[in-house]
């Protein structure tokens, strides 16, 4: 009899633990899927193709009203065997994504220029969220030629940026916890 418990038990385990995994497939979630350096007039230049994917809970947060923040952040680091990476040069590109329900269009704004464009689908404006161009990283000549280099790319939901009352709850819930892991590309001047 206590072997049957036991498979019961595991049984429940894997069941709650698949069920655990396909809720979190369906939460949604950013990867970076693509980051290239190129050199232009001694300017490093990022290229990368981003992949978003909105959970359905920040989706229908969207589409009634509430404004997302989405921060692209790069850097530029050297590795150190007795403390963590050296932050050469930091940046970071903040978009605002808004739902329009009376023109039923979708916007998206860089909120360091204030640049905005409109698009008719979410995933016209994901698509084109995801596509990083020509992101001017440093001069070539502020580079040491003895240094190894490495270029990090990093993408979330800045949950912060929400309304008071939906931040609380956010902070808590894994819909709302959308950021990609770091994508690394080694740079060698």
């Amino acid at each position: 009899m206590p072997a049957w418990k036991n498979a019961e038990r595991t049984a429940i385990g894997l069941t709650l633990l698949l069920t655990a995994m396909a809720a979190f497939a369906q939460t949604g979630g950013f990867r970076v899927s693509e980051l290239d350096i190129r050199v232009a007039d001694q300017l490093v230049l990022a290229d990368a193709r981003i992949d978003y994917a909105l959970s359905a809970t920040a989706t229908e947060a969207l589409e009634n009203g509430v404004a997302l923040v989405i921060a692209q952040r790069l850097r530029l680091q050297t590795a150190r065997w007795w403390w963590g990476d050296a932050v050469v040069v930091s940046q970071q590109r903040r978009y605002r994504l808004q739902y329009h329900a009376i023109s039923r269009r979708y916007v998206l704004t860089r909120l360091e220029s204030g640049e905005s464009r409109s698009y008719r689908s979410l995933d016209a404006l994901l698509l084109r969220l995801g596509r990083v161009e020509a992101w001017p990283v440093v001069r070539l000549d502020r580079l040491d030629t003895d240094t190894d280099y490495r270029l990090r790319l990093d993408t979330g939901l800045e949950v912060d940026e929400l309304p008071r009352l939906l931040r609380m709850v956010a902070w808590i819930n894994p819909e709302w916890q959308l950021r990609s892991e770091p994508r690394y590309r080694a740079l060698s001047p």
